[in-house]
C-alpha cells in the first residue's frame, strides 16, 4: 500500500512539475529534445536530518542553478548542467528524496523571465562583492593614513584581493547571460589592483627612507 502511495505521490509531483513550468513560462512543443533550451529539477527530501537539505541547496547555488519554484531549479541545457543535475539527484536519491528532471524550451516572453532571474541571481552575487570591494578600498585608506607601510600589510592586503579575484571568477563562472553589473565588478577588482600598487609604492618609498 506505501508502495503503491509513494508511486502515485511520485506521479503527481512530475505532472505538477510540468504544468508549474508550462503555465509560469510558456513552455513550446519541441519534438527533437536537443532543441530543448533549459533542464529543470525538482526534488523532495525527507524533513531530517536538515543538513541533507542545506547541502543540496549549496550544491545547486554552486553550480549557478535558479530557483523557479521551491525545490525546482533549472539550468541552461547541456551536458554539463545534465551531468549537475544527474550528481544531485543521486544525491536526493541516497539520502531517501525523490527527484525528476525535465528538458523544456519556452518561448520568447517565457525565456526573458528565465534570464531575468538568472541575472538577478547573479546581480544579488555580484552586490556582496561590491561591498567587500569597498571595504577594501577602506581599509587601504586607512593603512596608509596610520603610515603602516609594511611588507606584512602589502602580503595581507594581496591575500585578501586575491579572494575578491577568486570570488569574482566563481560569479563569472555562473553568469551565463552576462549580467549587467559584470562590467563593475571588473572596474572596482581593476581599482583594488590600482589601489594596492599605489600602497606598494608607498611602503617602498617609505622604507627606502628609513
Amino acid at each position: 500500500m506505501r508502495d503503491t502511495e509513494s508511486k502515485e505521490n511520485s506521479c503527481n509531483q512530475y505532472y505538477f512539475m510540468i504544468s508549474y513550468i508550462c503555465n509560469q513560462y510558456y513552455i513550446q512543443e519541441v519534438k527533437n529534445v536537443d532543441q530543448h533550451k533549459w533542464t529543470a529539477i525538482n526534488y523532495t527530501l525527507p524533513r531530517e536530518p536538515s543538513r541533507i537539505r542545506v547541502s543540496i541547496w549549496r550544491k545547486l547555488k554552486k553550480i549557478g542553478a535558479v530557483s523557479i519554484q521551491q525545490s525546482m531549479w533549472i539550468l541552461p541545457s547541456s551536458d554539463e548542467s545534465s551531468g549537475l543535475f544527474n550528481e544531485v539527484k543521486d544525491e536526493v536519491f541516497r539520502n531517501g528524496g525523490e527527484a525528476f528532471m525535465l528538458a523544456f524550451s519556452p518561448d520568447e516572453d517565457g525565456e526573458r523571465m528565465i534570464i531575468d532571474k538568472f541575472n538577478a541571481a547573479r546581480n544579488e552575487e555580484y552586490g556582496e562583492l561590491f561591498e567587500q570591494c569597498e571595504d577594501f578600498f577602506k581599509e587601504i585608506d586607512k593603512e596608509i593614513a596610520r603610515e603602516n607601510f609594511t611588507f606584512a600589510e602589502i602580503e595581507e592586503n594581496e591575500e585578501e584581493l586575491d579572494k575578491l579575484r577568486q570570488w569574482y571568477g566563481k560569479i563569472v563562472a555562473r553568469d551565463t547571460f552576462c549580467s549587467p553589473l559584470r562590467e563593475k565588478a571588473e572596474s572596482m577588482l581593476s581599482k583594488c589592483t590600482e589601489l594596492l600598487d599605489g600602497f606598494c609604492d608607498k611602503v617602498y618609498e617609505f622604507n627606502e627612507k628609513s
